[in-house]
């Protein structure tokens, strides 16, 4: 494993990430940020380990903001899915239930053997079937915006995104497309923006994340709907909805709050659909009270 201490230049954070990289059973080396313990053991066992589970299209740097908003002393980890971010890009494996065994293996990897899911979007997504499918290794699980029966306008939206404005002539043009940045504050959008773009050979900018492997994704949230394992979740639940979200409407939150009836149900002001980096410290408070409960 290789471990380099990766710090900020955009935003002096008060809680800082280590950058590691582990083989991943399942054949791909990934990246993770390691946030550890704030009570001074860097990998005890005096408190639950937190995965944070970013979108696709997105990198464990989606949550750094949330992160250093915590009130929590908890380990907490961010792993680039593969496909994004410094994780490696392979071909194949891309369906949601594939996406959900990375998670496990990951877990395996770095030896965390029961942890609390937390997942934006897609990643809202594998934390509704990985706390059904696997309930001793998931202690509790927030589930922020999932894509949930996403409209299909908005789906074919996506796909034209990973086709047409993946590369970019220059970083500010790059920076401009970043998606649902409307509420975001200039220094998170700023952030972000540095850890999203890599510069090509030929001086273009592009994400970083694999358009091809994006798409696959997409279309197993329509093949492999979560929808059905919903009600199979016992562990404590969090359901947060970004209060003016188009993607997770208030539909969607009833039609899952019914699922899981004893979740805790929160419409977060001040956020659409990625209130990690809309109103992190909003969020960051909800799941405070979360895990203080468990």
């Amino acid at each position: 494993m290789n471990v380099s201490n990766e710090v900020s230049t955009t935003f002096k954070f008060q809680r800082l990430a280590s950058s590691h990289f582990v083989e991943n059973p399942r054949g791909f080396r990934q990246h993770y940020l390691d946030w550890p313990n704030l009570d001074g053991e860097a990998y005890g066992e005096t408190s639950i380990p937190i995965i944070l589970l970013h979108p696709k299209r997105s990198n464990a740097r989606h949550w750094d903001f949330l992160v250093d908003a915590l009130s929590i002393p908890n380990r907490v980890v961010a792993a680039d899915a593969r496909g994004h971010g410094l994780s490696d890009w392979p071909d194949s494996g891309y369906t949601v239930p594939e996406l959900g065994l990375d998670v496990i293996s990951f877990m395996d990897a770095i030896e965390i053997e029961r942890t609390v899911l937390i997942g934006g979007a897609t990643g809202g997504n594998l934390c509704v079937s990985l706390a059904a499918q696997y309930p001793d290794r998931v202690a509790g699980i927030t589930v922020i915006d999932p894509g949930m029966s996403v409209p299909k306008e908005m789906a074919k939206e996506v796909i034209r995104q990973t086709r047409e404005e993946h590369d970019f002539s220059d970083f500010e043009a790059a920076k401009t497309a970043m998606h649902f940045q409307d509420l975001w504050r200039p220094e998170v959008r700023d952030h972000y923006a540095a850890h999203s773009f890599r510069e090509r050979s030929d001086g273009r900018w592009q994400w970083r994340y694999a358009a091809a492997p994006a798409r696959s994704i997409a279309a197993s949230l329509d093949d492999d709907s979560v929808w059905g394992f919903a009600d199979q979740i016992k562990c404590p639940a969090l359901l947060v909805r970004g209060a003016t979200s188009t993607v997770f409407t208030e539909q969607h939150m009833a039609r899952l709050s019914g699922l899981v009836p004893h979740a805790r149900i929160v419409h977060l002001e001040d956020a659409e659909h990625t209130p990690a980096q809309e109103n992190p410290e909003g969020l960051a408070e909800n799941i405070d009270l979360l895990i203080a409960s468990l």
